[in-house]
């Protein structure tokens, strides 16, 4: 993770950057396909120029995927993309979600999120590298580094209709187009260390700062650890996703991203 200029934490792991996410990932897909030759240039170009989340209604895609009963159905926001793409290139739009599964828009959305959200962590960690009290917060950090390495890696599953396709091809392009790993397992265990290390990590924080809200990362860490040993990270209900998996996982991504940055800017001032 490359140090970054300084953004507004809560947006990177909102909503609207989830939805973002998921159509970056959409793009990326076009992009590998194009580049593969499985698929038209002048159709890859309809599909990434169209996977621009302000031109997307989020709340309306938030209220149905709430309501989605499985993660076998189409997602609403692939649902909305290909509705969006066939206004102006219905070849294309034939195009949209050929590679992936829902369980993989969800979890590789989350992965792109976590991943912009800990870059903004590596930047803001640079203010404490030099002193010496910082010394145990460094050190949760290399460690947080090294499991987000194996944690945030990208996967997408070939559909029946096209499991002859190389489908290795395709992951390794786009996720470097995309800037992360391809993953070739599912990898609930990495995400659960992960989630543990935020915690440790947060509470170095606490123990440095004195910040008092941070207290509850163990709690945190708990339910994150229990719903991923129910669910996995690729559930296959999208509304365990939306309903468990999402808010406790921004909640402790973002308390622990909060809590750094409160800590930095005071030793920067």
């Amino acid at each position: 993770m490359s140090d970054g200029l300084r953004q507004d934490l809560p947006s990177l792991m909102d909503e609207r950057a989830l939805v973002a996410a998921m159509l970056r990932q959409e793009a990326a897909l076009a992009q590998a396909q194009a580049e593969l030759q499985l698929m038209a240039l002048s159709d890859a170009q309809s599909i990434i120029n169209t996977c621009k989340v302000d031109l997307f209604d989020v709340p309306h895609i938030l209220r149905e995927s709430l309501l989605a009963a499985s993660a076998a159905s189409e997602p609403p926001v692939i649902k909305s993309l290909r509705e969006s793409v066939r206004l102006f290139n219905p070849v294309a739009a034939k195009a949209v979600y050929r590679v992936g599964q829902s369980a993989d828009l969800l979890s590789n959305a989350l992965a792109l999120v976590t991943h912009d959200v800990l870059t903004q962590m590596a930047s803001d960690i640079q203010a404490l590298r030099e002193l010496p009290a910082a010394a145990d917060v460094c050190l949760a950090w290399e460690r947080v580094h090294y499991v987000a390495e194996r944690a945030l890696r990208l996967q997408f599953k070939s559909t029946p209709d096209h499991a002859a396709w190389p489908m290795a091809d395709v992951q390794q392009h786009a996720a470097r187009a995309l800037g992360l790993a391809p993953a070739f397992s599912e990898g609930s265990e990495d995400w659960m260390s992960l989630g543990c290390e935020l915690g440790v990590f947060t509470l170095c924080v606490q123990r440095m700062s004195a910040q008092a809200q941070v207290l509850r990362a163990p709690l945190w860490v708990a339910q994150w650890l229990t719903e991923l040993s129910t669910h996995t990270i690729r559930p296959l209900d999208a509304r365990d996703f939306w309903r468990a998996q999402w808010p406790l996982w921004s909640t402790l991504a973002l308390t622990a991203a909060r809590s750094l940055r409160e800590l930095a800017t005071g030793f920067k001032t």
